[in-house]
């Protein structure tokens, strides 16, 4: 592959030694769980710097398209936001504008956050515009139905196809391998190439993870924290008793 497709994985467990462990283990990108996780702002501040400590990116799944959830979350320092649940052109709209400071959105501004790196400097608000990345999540019918609008004017850094809740959407809940969702969630992520926008899709196997890579995604999220760390009680627990 001549372009290198970026390996992410979710942390729902509220422990810097994970995130920590995620960055040795070489993986590229953390995605801070908290519409799924019990991960509140003391929790998210904790780990964002962890990522930090370990020079690994991390994003935050907030927990729903909230403008203060989303600000609150980049004033942490994390490298940007992974919206839930777009479904509409006013969806990612109002994703992008709370995770931009005026005058392109109307981000809550304050420039002695750790994302400021506590300075005060008056020129960190057009410098976190550039690199504050915006990803938003197609998980449902609706949202397919305003993918195109949403890649033409929404301004978003990036698509990420969410197929657990896709799959309930197109009536094969859980299937993620099923046709249906398969086909969907290829069209998501080449529409987003056509329109020159990063495509991001979550896998829960590695061939799975392989195949989205060679079928063009920017980003696969492989599992979570907590389903890597039960696969390897699992495998330890089944070579013991097999000896």
């Amino acid at each position: 592959m001549a372009r290198r497709t970026k390996l992410a994985t979710f942390a729902l467990l509220d422990a810097t030694e994970v995130v920590e462990l995620i960055a040795l283990a070489g993986f590229d990108t953390v995605i801070l769980d908290a519409e799924h996780g019990p991960l509140g702002l003391p929790q998210l501040a904790q780990l964002v710097v962890a990522a930090r400590s370990r020079d690994l990116p991390a994003l935050v799944r907030v927990a729903s398209n909230d403008a203060q959830a989303i600000g609150a979350a980049l004033d942490l320092g994390a490298d940007g936001v992974l919206v839930p649940q777009i479904a509409s052109l006013a969806d990612a709209e109002r994703a992008v504008a709370a995770a931009r400071f005026a005058p392109a959105g109307h981000r809550g501004a304050n420039p002695f956050v750790r994302a400021a790196g506590f300075a005060g400097s008056p020129e960190w608000f057009a410098n976190a515009n550039k690199s504050t990345e915006v990803h938003l999540m197609i998980e449902g019918e609706a949202g397919l139905d305003a993918l195109d609008a949403i890649l033409a004017t929404s301004r978003c850094d990036g698509i990420f196809v969410g197929p657990v809740d896709l799959s309930h959407a197109l009536g094969v809940p859980g299937e993620l391998d099923h046709p249906t969702v398969v086909e969907a969630a290829a069209g998501i992520i080449a529409a987003a190439q056509a329109a020159g926008v990063s495509a991001g899709v979550f896998a829960t196997e590695i061939e799975a993870a392989r195949r989205w890579a060679a079928r063009g995604a920017d980003m696969v999220a492989l599992g979570t924290d907590t389903h890597w760390t039960l696969r390897g009680f699992q495998t330890a627990v089944t070579a013991f008793t097999r000896t």
